[in-house]
């Protein structure tokens, strides 16, 4: 095994911290999507298709009869 050297061993601790603490946020930010879609298909029902108003934008909200659902911003109204 090679033997690292101070520099080398302190990036590599900075750089695996960092992998770490990005690991985390996505896994919560992988949770909080994956609630959010299912909260929305709930919501939704089937067949479905709307236009809804968020931050200020327009979102074309479709579903179909399975339950999967698609949100694309539109240009206003």
């Amino acid at each position: 095994m090679k033997q690292l050297d101070i520099e080398r061993r302190v990036a590599l601790s900075l750089a695996v911290g960092r992998y770490l603490r990005s690991a985390e946020r996505f896994n919560d930010a992988s949770r909080e999507f994956t609630g959010a879609c299912k909260s929305l298909r709930n919501q939704l029902g089937t067949d479905q298709r709307f236009v809804v108003q968020s931050d200020f934008k327009h979102f074309l909200v479709t579903s179909d009869r399975h339950g999967n659902f698609d949100v694309e911003q539109i240009q206003t109204l």
